[in-house]
C-alpha cells in the first residue's frame, strides 16, 4: 500500500529552535488521536525531523509527503507566514483541495490550522480565510497561542480541549476523504502564497542571499585518529555531527534555518579558492556562513584555506562549528588545540555574545539559535556597510513622449545678414504654433 501519511505536520522551526514544544505537540496530538479511536499505525504521520533520514533529499521527501498525506495541520505563526517552505507546503496541498472540490463539489476541512504564536497585527489574508477558532477553545487560546499554552500550562484545561477539537478535526478529514494525490509535486516549483506579505511590530525578518561553505570529512578518506564513520558520507555535504541524526544533515538543517530568516542559501564545499569567493560574495552583497568539522580543520586540503580566511578581514561571514558531547572522541583537548592553531586570529572572540558570528562546539540544542543569530547580525553588518552598485553605461534614453520641439536654429555666420528684431511671422512659424 502506498504511503499516505495520517497527517503532516507543517511548522517554522524558528517558532521552536529548541524543537520542544513542536515535539510535545505533536506527540500529544497523536495520542489523542489514538484515544479518539483513530488508527494511524498504518499510515504514520509526518514530522520532518522523524521521517527524514541520512542521506535522503530532504526536498524530494517533503514534495512526496505533501503529496499524499490526508490532513494537514499548520501551526501558524508570524515565523510560519515568513517560511518560505512553510508557504510551499500550504500552497501544494491547497491545490490539492482545490482540485478534489472541482471534481466533488465538496470543501474537505483537511487544511487545519492551528493558532501557534499569536500574530502582531493581521494574517495573511490567505491564512485567515481558514477558520483555526471556535467558540470551545477559550480567550487563552487567542491570546497566547498553542505553544503559549504548553509554556504556561501544557496539561491544562484549555490546552486539552484545543489539542482535541484538532484532533476531531484531523480524524474527520483523514479518515472520510482522500484527496487525489500530487505523485509528480516538486516543493522547488511552487510559490508560496505568503510572500510580499511583511510582518507589523518586532520581529520583522531579513532578506538576502547567504552562502553556506562546508568543511567535512567523507567517509573514503577519514583523518588520523578519528574512528567514527557514521557521521559522515561519500560528499561533505552528508556530514551529520548531531549523530544518531535527529536532524539528517547540518547542510539541511542549515538551509531550513537560513530560509525561516527569509533568505535564499546555496551550498558549497570549501577549496582552496575559499577567500576568493567570500571576497566575491561581500562585493555581490551576500552574507557567508561556513560549518566547519573540526577534525576536517586538521587536514590540509581544509586547513590552508581556513587558515587564509582567519588571516584576512571578513565582517560579514560567520563560522560555527558543531560539537556532540556523545561524540567521545571530540572531547580529546588536541583536537580544539589544532582548531586554535588555524583560526589564530579569531579564537579570541569566540562564542562572544555580543559577537556572535565565530561559534565554537555549540550542540545540536543551540545550533538553530546561534546559526539564526549569525545571519542576522552578518545581514546587519552588510546593509550598514553594503556598496551601491553603478549600472554600466547604456546608450541615451529615448525622448520623452509628447509634443515635439524644433530643434534651436544654429548660431549666425559673421557674414550672414541679422534678421530684424520685428520681422513677420513666416507661415512656419505658425504651422508650428497650430
Amino acid at each position: 500500500m502506498e504511503r499516505e501519511p495520517y497527517f503532516f505536520l507543517s511548522y517554522a522551526r524558528r517558532d521552536d529552535r529548541g524543537d520542544a514544544f513542536v515535539k510535545r505537540f505533536y506527540e500529544d496530538l497523536v495520542a489523542e488521536l489514538d484515544e479518539l479511536g483513530a488508527d494511524c499505525s498504518g499510515q504514520q504521520p509526518f514530522r520532518d525531523v522523524e521521517r527524514i533520514s541520512l542521506g535522503m533529499d530532504w526536498e524530494r521527501t517533503l514534495s512526496r509527503e505533501v503529496g499524499h498525506c490526508r490532513a494537514l495541520v499548520a501551526l501558524c505563526s508570524p515565523a510560519y507566514a515568513n517560511s518560505l517552505y512553510c508557504g510551499k507546503e500550504w500552497a501544494a496541498f491547497e491545490a490539492r483541495l482545490v482540485k478534489y472540490r472541482e471534481q466533488t463539489d465538496i470543501d474537505v476541512p483537511a487544511l487545519i490550522p492551528v493558532l501557534w504564536a499569536p500574530p502582531h497585527g493581521a494574517m495573511p489574508p490567505e491564512m485567515g480565510q481558514y477558520q483555526y477558532f471556535e467558540e470551545p477553545m477559550g480567550q487563552e487560546y487567542l491570546e497566547q497561542g498553542m505553544m503559549g499554552l504548553l509554556r504556561s500550562d501544557p496539561g491544562g484545561r484549555v490546552y486539552r480541549t484545543v489539542l482535541r477539537l484538532v484532533a476531531k478535526r484531523v480524524r474527520y478529514a483523514a479518515d472520510l476523504f482522500r484527496l487525489p494525490r500530487a505523485p509528480d509535486l516538486d516543493l522547488r516549483t511552487v510559490r508560496s502564497p505568503f510572500e510580499g506579505w511583511e510582518p507589523t511590530g518586532h520581529g520583522a525578518r531579513t532578506t538576502g542571499h547567504v552562502r553556506v561553505f562546508i568543511a567535512a570529512c567523507v567517509t573514503g578518506r577519514m583523518p588520523t585518529g578519528r574512528l567514527r564513520r557514521e557521521y559522515y558520507g561519500p560528499s561533505p555535504l552528508d556530514w551529520t555531527p548531531y549523530h544518531p541524526p535527529v536532524h539528517p544533515t547540518v547542510a539541511h538543517l542549515a538551509q531550513r534555518v537560513i530560509i525561516d530568516q527569509g533568505c535564499t542559501t546555496s551550498l558549497e564545499v570549501v577549496d582552496r579558492t575559499l577567500a576568493e569567493k567570500l571576497d566575491s560574495a561581500r562585493h555581490d552583497n551576500q552574507t557567508s556562513v561556513l560549518l566547519v568539522d573540526a577534525w576536517a580543520a586538521r587536514e590540509g586540503q581544509y586547513s590552508a584555506p581556513l587558515s587564509d580566511y582567519d588571516r584576512q578581514n571578513h565582517p560579514v561571514t560567520g563560522v560555527l562549528v558543531p560539537s556532540h558531547e556523545t561524540d567521545e572522541e571530540s572531547g580529546d583537548e588536541k583536537l580544539w588545540a589544532d582548531l586554535r592553531q588555524v583560526f589564530r586570529r579569531n579564537w579570541m572572540r569566540r562564542n562572544d555574545p555580543y559577537d556572535p558570528l565565530f561559534q565554537v562546539q555549540i550542540e545540536q540544542s543551540r545550533f538553530e539559535d546561534r546559526l539564526a543569530r549569525m545571519v542576522v547580525v552578518a545581514q546587519h553588518r552588510l546593509m550598514e556597510n553594503a556598496v551601491p552598485r553603478r549600472l554600466p553605461a547604456g546608450p541615451p534614453a529615448p525622448p520623452m513622449p509628447g509634443r515635439k520641439e524644433p530643434p534651436p536654429p544654429p548660431p549666425p555666420r559673421p557674414d550672414d545678414p541679422a534678421e530684424p528684431p520685428d520681422r513677420p511671422p513666416s507661415q512656419k512659424d505658425q504651422d508650428d504654433d497650430d
